[in-house]
């Protein structure tokens, strides 16, 4: 059967391992908690298209580590192409996209033709932030602050609206927020209870992103699975879920008070499936898209 070469099988091990030791040392990748008062935005193409999935994190890891404030992120022949330069000894980052390759198939039993198959890979590049590139200023500024909320003790009338808009039942009562599945609804406290209006909207969008995964939607099998493991992986795809959706809308990702508690059934995740954070980003994707497009703001056109 043909192979596929290390090189490209690694890029799993080493966004795996980037993700793992940002966790050890109490950062959590999505959390953008670097960008201070501001509210996170999702990482954008040359042409203003937006990342998706796994790339999204990695952009943002690089941007938290480099303090970059633009979203935008060109390959090197694409900021020539638009008269700007890569300032010299700048370091590019790396994102992915999944590609296929034909392999020999020696069982002849895997659906392929004549005793060949594809098998799914994925395949890198590297794009350097408009930051570290001269000459496209003008092109990509850097951007305005975001302003998520004129007080943010108060709700706000907009995001109140967007949320309105997904069909699935909340309610208000307790301490605990959580999805219910078998009731198919979710459950929140009192916006008083919450400490600011981002950490309300932040948490009711993490829920929301569990109720995707309900059986008439997205029917996501670790929604309703009672392993261990599968719990932590729907946990974790809530979480990025949430930060997708908010970096789309603007507001700030809040980190809910029993997080702490997941941080070593996230690593174990992890360390034992060094596809499971692609695996997670790509369901987490799912369930923003899905919240989204029912919010009616759905951000630009997909792209890798």
């Amino acid at each position: 059967m043909g192979r596929i070469t290390d090189n490209r099988a690694d890029i799993y091990q080493e966004i795996t391992d980037q993700m793992i030791a940002m966790i050890e040392a109490g950062t959590r990748p999505w959390s953008k908690s670097w960008n201070g008062s501001t509210a996170p935005s999702i990482p954008l193409r040359s042409t203003g298209v937006s990342y998706r999935g796994i790339n999204v994190l990695t952009l943002w890891v690089a941007a938290m580590m480099k303090g970059y404030v633009s979203p935008h992120w060109l390959t090197f022949k694409q900021a020539l192409a638009l008269g700007g330069c890569v300032r010299k000894g700048e370091k590019g980052s790396t994102v992915v996209y999944a590609n296929k390759i034909e392999v020999d198939d020696t069982e002849g039993d895997q659906g392929g033709d004549e005793g060949k198959r594809q098998v799914a890979f994925l395949k890198r590049y590297t794009v350097f932030n408009a930051e570290q590139i001269d000459g496209i200023e003008a092109k990509y500024p850097a951007p305005p602050p975001i302003i998520t909320a004129t007080n943010p003790d108060e709700r706000d009338a907009e995001l109140d609206a967007l949320f309105a808009r997904v069909p699935v039942t909340v309610r208000h009562h307790g301490l605990q927020p959580y999805y219910q599945p078998s009731g198919d609804h979710v459950v929140m406290p009192a916006f008083a209870d919450f400490h600011a209006s981002d950490a309300y909207y932040s948490t009711l969008a993490h829920e929301l992103c569990h109720a995707t995964g309900h059986v008439d939607r997205l029917a996501r099998p670790t929604l309703v699975s009672t392993k261990r493991e599968d719990y932590a992986r729907e946990e974790l795809v809530a979480e990025l879920g949430a930060a997708f959706v908010s970096g789309a809308i603007g507001i700030k990702l809040h980190d809910r008070e029993d997080h702490a508690a997941y941080l070593a059934s996230w690593l174990q995740a992890l360390r034992n499936d060094k596809r499971c954070i692609f695996t997670a980003a790509t369901q987490a994707q799912a369930a923003a898209d899905w919240l989204l497009s029912r919010m009616g703001a759905e951000s630009a056109p997909q792209a890798a």
